[in-house]
């Protein structure tokens, strides 16, 4: 079972590491138009839910003001309270 949580939590953080990369590209490219940037958005929002639950499950969370301070505020823009 360790197997199988190890690698889809490797699997979501590298495609949220693509997700990122790619979203940077697009963002310099002028012909990008806003509905695919908007997409872009939600993408990466996903992605960033999806990362820091893994964060969660694995208690990797810091614990720091300046940490708190980010984990809040993305919980925030995802609704998450």
């Amino acid at each position: 079972m360790d197997v199988i949580a190890d690698r889809t939590e490797t699997h979501i953080i590298s495609t949220a590491r693509n997700d990122a990369a790619y979203a940077l590209t697009m963002s310099q490219r002028p012909e990008a138009t806003r509905e695919e940037l908007c997409a872009l958005v939600a993408k990466l929002a996903g992605a960033v839910k999806d990362v820091a639950e893994v964060a969660e499950l694995r208690g990797e969370r810091l614990n720091n003001p300046a940490a708190r301070a980010l984990e809040d505020a993305l919980r925030s823009v995802l609704g998450q309270h």
